[in-house]
C-alpha cells in the first residue's frame, strides 16, 4: 500500500480578508429559493402578474366599472339599450335589460373573489381549531372527530351544498343567522362548512408528529 499524499502547497500560501470574502459562497433560505425558483418560471411569471392585475381591476371596481351592478345604460342615440354590441358606451355590449356587461364582470368577479377569501378563511379556523384540539387530547374526541371528517368528506364537496342550501333555506332559525337562502354570507357559511376537513386532517397529523418529538418529552419531564 502506498501512504496517501496531500497535494503539495506553497508554504508561504497567505489570504487576506478579500480573499475570503471572495471564498464565501451566498446561502439561501428554503423560501428564498422557492422565490427565486419561482419568478425564474416563466409560466408561473406571467400567470402572477396577469392574476395581480386582475386582482387590482376587481378590488378598485367602484372606479374600474363604469357602470354601477344594477345601473343601465342609458342616452342611446338609438333609443334602445338592449342587446347592444360592444361599443364605446359598453364595452362587453349589454344584457336583455340594457346593463353593462362588463361592468357586471367586474362586480361579479369581485364577489366571487370575496366570498373564495372569506370561506377560505373560515375554513381554515375551523379546521386548524378541530385538527388541534383532535390531535392534543386525542382519545374519544379523536376518534369522534376523525369519524365526523370522513363522513363530510364522503360527500361531493358542490352536491353537499347545494342539497344543504336547500334544506336549510326554509328553516327560520338558520336563515336569521346566515341571511337568505340567496344572500353571500349564506353561500360563505355552507363553504366553510364543507370546507375544513382537509385543513383539520394535515393539523392533525402534524400536532401528533410534535406530540412524539424530543423536545416535547423534555418539556413534560420538566
Amino acid at each position: 500500500m502506498t501512504d496517501a499524499k496531500s497535494p503539495n502547497l506553497p508554504s508561504n500560501l497567505e489570504l487576506d480578508v478579500d480573499d475570503l470574502e471572495a471564498l464565501n459562497v451566498e446561502t439561501l433560505s428554503p423560501l428564498q429559493m422557492a422565490w427565486r425558483r419561482y419568478w425564474h418560471h416563466k409560466g408561473a411569471a406571467i400567470s402572477t402578474v396577469i392574476m395581480l392585475l386582475l386582482l387590482i381591476v376587481v378590488l378598485l371596481a367602484p372606479f374600474t366599472a363604469r357602470y354601477g351592478i344594477n345601473e343601465q345604460v342609458l342616452k342611446i342615440e338609438e333609443g334602445n339599450n338592449i342587446y347592444l354590441s360592444p361599443r364605446s358606451i359598453a364595452w362587453f355590449g349589454t344584457d336583455d335589460i340594457g346593463h353593462d356587461m362588463y361592468s357586471r364582470l367586474i362586480w361579479g368577479v369581485r364577489t366571487s373573489l370575496f366570498i373564495g377569501v372569506v370561506s377560505a378563511l373560515l375554513s381554515v379556523i375551523i379546521g386548524t381549531t378541530a385538527g388541534a384540539i383532535a390531535g392534543l387530547y386525542g382519545g374519544l374526541f379523536d376518534d369522534l372527530m376523525m369519524r365526523v371528517t370522513d363522513i363530510f368528506l364522503a360527500f361531493p364537496f358542490f352536491v353537499a351544498v347545494v342539497v344543504t342550501r336547500a334544506a336549510l333555506g326554509n328553516i327560520s332559525a338558520v336563515t336569521a343567522v346566515t341571511g337568505e337562502i340567496s344572500s353571500i354570507r349564506f353561500i360563505i357559511f355552507l363553504f366553510a362548512v364543507f370546507g375544513w376537513m382537509g385543513v383539520a386532517r394535515l393539523v392533525r397529523g402534524q400536532v401528533l408528529s410534535l406530540k412524539e418529538r424530543e423536545f416535547i418529552e423534555a418539556a413534560r419531564a420538566v
